[in-house]
This record gives C-alpha cells, structure tokens and sequence, in this order.
C-alpha cells in the first residue's frame, strides 16, 4: 500500500469495523515507535465505540506522561487488502491532529514492511 508523507508523518487509510458498523479512516499514522494501535475515542463514536464496564483500562506511557486507554475488541482492522479479525486496540485521548496510529502489534506481528524509499507498507 501506498503511503503518504506529509514532512513529517507517514499516514495510511485504515478500515474499522465495530458491531457491523465500519468506519473508514484517512492519515492514520504509521508508528513504529508505539508497542500498540490506537484510535481516538472521537475518531471512533460514530460507530458506537464507547467504554463499557469490565473494558481493561491501563496507563500509555510516552514522552508526554502518562494517559489513561481503555481496550476494545474490534471485528476487524483493515489496511489496503490485508485484514485481521477480532483483533484489539486501544482507545485513548491522541493529539487533535490524530485520529489514529498503527503500532508494532499490529505491524511487527503480521509481518508488515516499511519501505521508506517507496513509501510503500506491504506484508513479507
């Protein structure tokens, strides 16, 4: 898949689907820096995506403190034609400008490659 660059992130458009309902999200950041996949709870409301009791909740660590997520169970994430089902994220407060972020959960554990030089994401 493609990837945009904007000078200072690399973004993609990324699939969700949560109880039926699927959202498709553009300049979803590529980050290879986050051990996990998170979304913005604003970026995900219109698909009924909201905490629920017994949802884990835990802290993210980073180089701005700490922040509180929670973790839901998605049907499924789709990025370009690679899909993986029941597969969970996480849901936290992101800078405005994000809606999104793909981490290494999601990237090292399927095999993802990032070729900077084509701005290319593709499975090995």
């Amino acid at each position: 898949m493609r990837l945009r660059y904007d000078g200072q992130l690399l973004t993609a458009t990324v699939k969700i689907c949560y109880r039926d309902k699927v959202l498709e999200l553009t300049d979803i950041v590529i980050d290879t820096g986050s051990s996990h996949t998170v979304f913005s709870p604003d970026a995900l409301e219109s698909i009924g995506v909201t905490y629920e009791n017994g949802d884990p909740v835990y802290e993210a660590y980073g180089l701005g403190g700490t922040v509180p997520f929670y973790t839901k169970i998605m049907d499924y994430i789709q990025i370009d034609r690679f899909r993986t089902d029941q597969i969970e994220i996480d849901v936290g407060v992101l800078p405005k400008s994000h809606k999104g972020l793909i981490g290494l959960d999601i990237l090292k554990t399927y095999g993802f490659v990032l070729d900077l030089d084509k701005l290319e994401l593709y499975r090995s």
